[in-house]
């Protein structure tokens, strides 16, 4: 089908047909079914203009990155997203327990914290019973053969709460 170069230009693509049995227009209105900000389905009409975007929000988002574009800032996309950090593992009963050479420093630091008032009053009764049980266990072990803890230990067997 020939057409008149003197028509004007829409009518000249529209009455062309192309090789697959449609004209122009027909084509160019099939090809247009995604959205060309969010790639979402177009509604196409049969007349009219072949729309760009499926709705007014994302026409708003095309037109404001394409000036941002051009005033040569750069265009942001915000992104929302849950962000989740990693928690360090609990420590396993293994890592609780120190080996024989831990032992006396960490003995050796309540003295250091109860000297230096770092220690309340109302703790003092769960930390006497904790010793008292480590004393205990010394008296009965089989290379203390009964031997005092220490001089000053050999005459109160236990630790008193008022220190």
């Amino acid at each position: 089908m020939a057409t008149d170069k003197n028509a004007p230009t829409h009518q000249r693509h529209t009455g062309a047909v192309t090789d697959l049995g449609m004209s122009e227009s027909a084509r160019r209105r099939h090809a247009a079914t995604a959205c060309g900000w969010c790639r979402g389905p177009i509604e196409i009409k049969a007349t009219g203009r072949i729309p760009k975007w499926c709705s007014a929000s994302c026409r708003q988002r095309a037109w404001e990155q394409s000036r941002a574009a051009a005033s040569g800032r750069s265009a942001v996309e915000v992104v929302e997203r849950r962000v989740e950090i990693p928690l360090p593992a609990p420590p396993t009963q293994t890592a609780l327990r120190p080996g024989h050479r831990d032992w006396a420093p960490l003995l050796v630091e309540p003295a250091r914290q109860l000297d230096a008032g770092r220690i309340y009053s109302r703790d003092l009764p769960e930390l006497v019973d904790a010793l008292n049980q480590v004393l205990e266990a010394h008296a009965r072990h089989p290379a203390s053969e009964g031997a005092p803890v220490n001089a000053a230990s050999a005459n109160s067997p236990a630790v008193s709460p008022q220190g």
